[in-house]
């Protein structure tokens, strides 16, 4: 008897230990399905949002236990102006072709432009505003692109020097150190001249570059948030969000497309990984879990702003909000963002990491508009931004953030991080 009874008990840690290894199945085979090609990059181009939304609500539907938030299901969609590059992207210097997404971006709030300019290198000793700017403004480099320093610019100007997008000059080409990111959060509106980034391989002492640039305002773009939840058993009233958003950057060109798969096929596949978890009987929260894959994050936090406007339940009901972007990496630190209503929560997240010896650094940055949290969290919502640091940021916001440039050896602690945490309200 006592021989069946170590029997069983082994088998029943087998079953549990199973249960996150086919989690992490699971949470693979998401990251691949949706950074895969047919998607577009989950984007404008080829309504590859959509698709991608129809998709997650077609995970969710498949979960017994969880309910669409919305009296027509699942989608809660939206409208927005967006600049699109669907056509030719070309860029050459001194006749040698450069290639697009690799060699070179174009910024999201650039215009068309065809032609051949002129280069006209800017000294180091000139990227202070108080020269560069008076020396761009007399109207000299009109039919000249100008080549600066990124990291010049950036120590000077910041991240947005505005005031440079709008000088008299054919364009701008800013030289970065690493293979030059693509954005969207600025493309809701155009400024007046081509913006470019380049890697390090551009040519120091050119004289002249062609490019042939195809933008195109689209207005009034549909997507969709994808909301479901799970009723609370005991206090319904109340109600811990989740959020990752599904979209990504979609097409540079035609034929240059941006995966996503860490940004943030991640933390969608999470979240679903955390739907199935908590609808199983043994599972069920007391509170009512909302589950929120948000759209149009990329395009300056769009979706989440539209649901903190719109929510299924009103935000002061949200006891916490847990943001998850980019946790497919392999880094043993977690960074973190929080507003004041959320530091005392953090405090406990921090614990529980401690407790359980997850991950060794927890860093807390400033808040900022960067993710799905902030929109909450400027309402006075408890709202925690959670990323995963590692290799696989190296590639972020360009084509190779794909499926084998992802990391999924910190799914399990931060599984446990994540749901211990929930449980603790």
């Amino acid at each position: 008897m006592k021989h069946r009874i170590i029997i069983i008990c082994c088998l029943l840690l087998t079953s549990f230990s199973l249960s996150p290894a086919q989690d992490t199945m699971y949470y693979r085979e998401v990251i691949r399905e949706l950074s895969s090609k047919k998607y577009e990059g989950r984007s404008d181009y080829g309504k590859g949002d959509m698709k991608a939304a129809r998709y997650i609500a077609g995970q969710f539907r498949q979960i017994p236990g969880v309910e669409p938030s919305l009296r027509e299901g699942y989608l809660q969609p939206f409208t927005y102006n967006v600049n699109v590059f669907h056509k030719r992207m070309e860029m050459s210097v001194d006749g040698a072709v450069l290639e697009p997404g690799k060699d070179f971006i174009v910024r999201e709030f650039s215009p068309s432009q065809k032609g051949t300019w002129s280069l006209t290198y800017i000294g180091d000793q000139d990227h202070d505003p108080e020269r560069l700017i008076p020396m761009l403004e007399k109207g000299d480099f009109r039919n000249s692109y100008i080549v600066l320093q990124f990291d010049l610019v950036y120590k000077y100007m910041g991240i947005a020097p505005e005031a440079l997008y709008k000088m008299p000059v054919a364009g701008l080409i800013m030289v970065r150190k690493e293979r030059p990111p693509f954005f969207k959060s600025r493309s809701g509106s155009l400024q007046p001249i081509p913006v470019i980034w380049t890697g390090p391989g551009f040519p120091q002492n050119a004289g002249e570059v062609s490019v042939r640039f195809e933008s195109r305002m689209k207005n009034g773009h549909t997507s969709s948030n994808v909301i479901a939840h799970i009723p609370g058993s005991a206090r319904a009233d109340s109600c811990l969000v989740f959020i990752a958003h599904y979209d990504h950057l979609g097409h540079f060109g035609k034929d240059v497309f941006y995966p996503g798969a860490n940004d943030n096929a991640s933390g969608v596949a999470f979240l679903l990984t955390l739907a199935r978890y908590y609808a199983l009987p043994e599972n069920r929260p007391d509170l009512t879990y909302i589950f929120i894959a948000a759209a149009a994050e990329e395009n300056n936090l769009l979706g989440s702003t539209w649901y903190t406007e719109n929510p299924v339940i009103p935000l002061d009901r949200i006891l916490q909000v847990i943001n998850l972007d980019m946790v497919a990496d392999n880094g043993d630190c977690l960074f973190v963002e929080t507003g004041p209503e959320g530091e005392d929560n953090l405090l406990r997240f921090r614990e529980i990491n401690s407790r359980y010896n997850l991950f060794s650094k927890i860093e807390q940055h400033p808040l900022s508009n960067d993710s799905d949290h902030y929109p909450f969290a400027v309402r006075k919502v408890p709202a925690l931004y959670i990323m995963v640091d590692g290799d696989a940021y190296s590639v972020y916001h360009t084509p190779l953030d794909d499926y084998e440039h992802i990391y999924t050896n910190r799914y399990l602690p931060l599984f446990r991080l994540v749901t211990s945490f929930a449980n603790s309200f």
